[in-house]
């Protein structure tokens, strides 16, 4: 599912395929641009329907995509704890990201949440292509 959602991402044109130029300009930007670009980018990638806003559901999708990808659930862990703590992950950045509490996370929001998070801000420097990796 994961895959799913960056190929959506990657997809500039929103045309259903991924074109050269697509992969140029998404490669660009999550190498050489801005922080604000790569957090624009990174947006999209959260707001699956592309309406501008990140609600709870999209959230819980992306996470449970990101746990899939991840192999998280461990043979001893039911999958009823599995689900429980991804609901609490979710709840946890949804709080932290939704700044005015109305239920959907905007552009301007993930942002400003982002910067203020020295570890986010720290992720996204690492793939910096001037940071000699």
């Amino acid at each position: 599912m994961y895959a799913h959602y960056v190929f959506k991402a990657f997809d500039v044109n929103s045309n259903g395929a991924i074109s050269f130029r697509d992969l140029l300009v998404t490669l660009s930007t999550l190498l050489r641009g801005s922080m604000y670009e790569k957090l624009r980018w990174t947006f999209k990638l959260y707001d699956i329907n592309g309406d501008g806003c990140i609600t709870r559901a999209e959230l819980s999708e992306i996470v449970s995509a990101i746990h899939e990808l991840m192999g998280r659930r461990a043979h001893h862990v039911s999958r009823v704890e599995d689900e429980r703590k991804a609901r609490e992950q979710v709840d946890r950045v949804f709080k932290k990201l939704d700044l005015n509490q109305d239920g959907v996370i905007t552009i301007e929001e993930f942002i400003e949440s982002c910067l203020k998070d020295e570890v986010i801000t720290k992720s996204l420097q690492v793939l910096d292509a001037g940071s000699g990796l």
